[in-house]
């Protein structure tokens, strides 16, 4: 598989479509675990983190930090088989909290990353699992936040910034962030 955020990307958004909306629960976890589907989110998961750990560009590691990010998050709080998405790696979910945790630590989000988080944290859960007695930094993150507030920029960000993102984007589309 190509080591890069465009191809990462494509690959993400033909196993997203492939996910059936016409069968139950039951059957659509067989169908997504027997086609393969489960098997393609966990190789794209570990692509995000390789492609984190061999590019030098900070804006490229950024980008991928954030869908590894939202995937660890996403594979918890909705059912696989809405997603397509079960059974991460826990190793590189747990690594790719620590990285997450430098960046809050050296100061590393941009502004997108950071209500991209304080969203993620209104699921404290998702992250404390991970990050407690571990990360401080970003245990305190995610115990800061207030769940009262919403915390993602509603029908503010252009048009086409989430196009391209994988399920991320599509996810972030569908709550509205972008200008219509």
């Amino acid at each position: 598989m190509e080591l890069s955020l465009d191809a990462l990307s494509a690959a993400e958004l033909k196993l997203y479509y492939l996910i059936p909306e016409h069968l139950g629960f039951g059957d659509l976890e067989n169908e997504l675990n027997n086609n393969g589907t489960f098997d393609e989110y966990r190789n794209l998961h570990k692509s995000y983190f390789e492609l984190f750990n061999i590019t030098s560009s900070s804006i490229i590691k950024l980008e991928a930090l954030k869908r590894l990010i939202f995937l660890n998050w996403y594979s918890i709080i909705e059912p696989s088989c809405f997603t397509g998405i079960e059974n991460l790696d826990n190793d590189i979910i747990s690594n790719s909290f620590s990285i997450l945790n430098d960046y809050l630590t050296e100061n590393k989000l941009d502004k997108e990353f950071k209500w991209m988080l304080t969203f993620y944290a209104s699921w404290d859960y998702a992250i404390l699992n991970f990050s407690e007695n571990k990360f401080v930094n970003l245990t305190n993150f995610v115990k800061a936040v207030d769940t009262s507030i919403s915390s993602f920029p509603k029908n503010t960000l252009e048009k086409g910034s989430m196009d391209n993102r994988g399920q991320m984007g599509v996810y972030w589309i569908s709550m509205a962030v972008e200008i219509k």
